[in-house]
């Protein structure tokens, strides 16, 4: 009777309430009554971005089901340090986490150099299925049977390996729900699309997100349809619904719509669409990541000095980098607005933003001559790695220039520090769609020139636009009570008995109740 009285939207949250109700009664009582322990197998892409909320994952679950355990596969590649993964994982287990790894042969690519990061990637899976299979075959044989495999959304070619051993398959997705709508309607835009995304002058309709521009799709990968990187990403998004489950760094009210199209198949129409799971957010840990507590970074001894929300942060990423003339308009936006400013800069690129740096070259001398000197006091620009998590957590942060990366995107929630969007490539381009028109936590920059794969300039006046609007505006006020209240619903999600807790225990659930299942090789 009751839900009769409900509205499509509440009906769909009362149904999944229910849901994990009972998935948690059933966690509880199997935590209580059952000794044996179960492993999980986790495969991460070797990205900087995708293990640290794997391990997160991995922590969650193990506090909600002390029976759990992990054991993380690390694959190595040039540009991935399996010993520093292998280090951060160590602290976990040393902290309390029943988690280890273990490191499987590396395997080598000719020149890879020459090939893109996805066409790398998932090369190197498809190299690594021997040895992958020879681990899980070793880790099956042990006395804790394997309950699932868990692995990153770039990784699909190791559902084979997985399927071949009878161990169910569940993929994480370390991108927001919006991506995973795209991802999972993608097959059907390809065979419905003739000519390039980029040359469409209509925009897509995409089942759970807003009409998106096509200029907004991932970028370089879906704007070159004859790229192997489209292929492959292509490819990857064609076996997303073979996975038992999908696991999604994101939460119900950051994105009720996107996760509302998943839950009723409306992306994969005619197709079977997985369970979907909203688990976030989940961010990088501060113990671990000179966060918060830690005040031994000079960029956090400079924020103690300063008023509270004071500041405004940029930060771009690892490979957040910039032609020179691009820093030199940051540094003249800066100046403009007056503000004070903590800027983390990079090495300036010979090319475009976030592809290829000058690794040798002082970012110092892009600066325009005495901007140093002129903006003392109120600015502090730090070349090298920063403490991010740490910094968006001070008091003195008052707003974010991101390049909407999807783990920034959540820990600017988490801290609740509405942003500016600046993106550069992958999919931060719908990012920040949805930030700034969709969720409404930041705001936008116009840009000179360029599409979507090289970004075009932003001029000093922009920023100076920008950031005036973020701190002194009615618009900004609104940007900056919105991402309080995200802040807020994220913060609730994680709570017991919150809707991203709770879709824990409906995984944790399925693996009780199908380990029981799984037969021996």
């Amino acid at each position: 009777m009751c839900k009769m009285n409900l509205t499509e939207n509440q009906n769909f949250h009362y149904l999944r309430a229910k849901r994990r109700s009972r998935a948690r009664s059933i966690v509880a009582s199997f935590v209580e009554s059952r000794p044996a322990a179960m492993k999980v197998v986790v495969l991460p892409a070797p990205f900087q971005g995708h293990l640290p909320s794997m391990i997160q994952l991995a922590k969650r679950f193990a506090v909600q089901c002390p029976s759990l355990s992990f054991t993380i596969i690390l694959m190595g590649t040039p540009s991935f340090s399996t010993a520093n993964a292998a280090a951060s994982i160590a602290a976990e287990k040393a902290s309390g986490v029943d988690i280890d790894s273990i490191e499987i042969p590396s395997v080598q690519l000719a020149n890879p150099e020459n090939i893109k990061p996805l066409t790398q990637l998932s090369l190197y899976t498809e190299f690594h299925r021997a040895s992958l299979s020879d681990a899980l075959r070793s880790l099956q044989a042990s006395s804790t049977p394997i309950s699932a495999f868990l692995i990153d959304f770039f990784c699909t070619n190791a559902i084979d390996v997985a399927t071949s051993l009878c161990i169910p398959t569940y993929i994480f997705f370390t991108s927001s729900a919006v991506q995973l709508a795209l991802m999972l309607h993608l097959p059907k835009l390809d065979l419905e699309t003739k000519s390039e995304f980029r040359e469409l002058t209509t925009k897509l309709e995409v089942p759970g997100m807003l009409p998106v521009d096509p200029r907004d799709l991932p970028a370089p990968v879906l704007l070159d349809r004859k790229n192997d990187e489209y292929k492959w990403f292509l490819y990857h998004c064609k076996r997303l619904p073979e996975a038992r489950g999908i696991l999604v760094n994101s939460f119900l009210d950051l994105e009720p719509t996107a996760f509302k199209a998943l839950a009723e198949g409306e992306c994969l129409p005619g197709g079977r669409t997985p369970a979907v799971y909203a688990v976030g957010p989940m961010i990088g840990n501060p113990e671990t990541t000179s966060g918060v507590g830690d005040s031994s970074h000079e960029c956090l001894k400079w924020l103690d000095e300063h008023p509270d929300g004071s500041v405004v942060f940029l930060c771009f990423g690892s490979r957040g980098a910039f032609v020179a003339e691009q820093i030199r308009e940051i540094a003249r936006g800066l100046e403009l607005s007056g503000y004070r400013f903590l800027w983390s800069v990079l090495p300036p690129s010979h090319r475009r933003p976030g592809v290829s740096i000058h690794p040798t070259v002082d970012p110092f001398e892009a600066l325009p001559t005495g901007f140093i000197e002129r903006t003392k006091g109120r600015g502090l620009v730090w070349s090298g790695w920063t403490p991010q998590v740490a910094i968006l957590s001070h008091r003195a942060t008052g707003g974010f220039v991101s390049h909407c990366g999807w783990n920034s995107t959540l820990e600017s929630v988490w801290f609740g520090v509405p942003l500016i969007a600046w993106p550069l490539y992958a999919e931060q381009r719908m990012n920040a769609v949805e930030i700034v028109r969709d969720i409404g936590v930041g705001l936008g920059l116009e840009k000179e020139g360029g599409d979507g794969s090289d970004g075009g300039l932003v001029r000093g006046e922009e920023l100076e636009r920008a950031v005036r609007t973020l701190l002194e505006s009615e618009k900004g006020r609104k940007v900056r009570e919105k991402m309080k209240e995200m802040k807020e619903l994220g913060r609730r999600a994680v709570e017991d008995g919150g809707s991203s807790e709770t879709s824990l225990a409906d995984v944790i659930h399925e693996w009780v109740e199908g380990s029981s299942l799984i037969p021996s090789p």
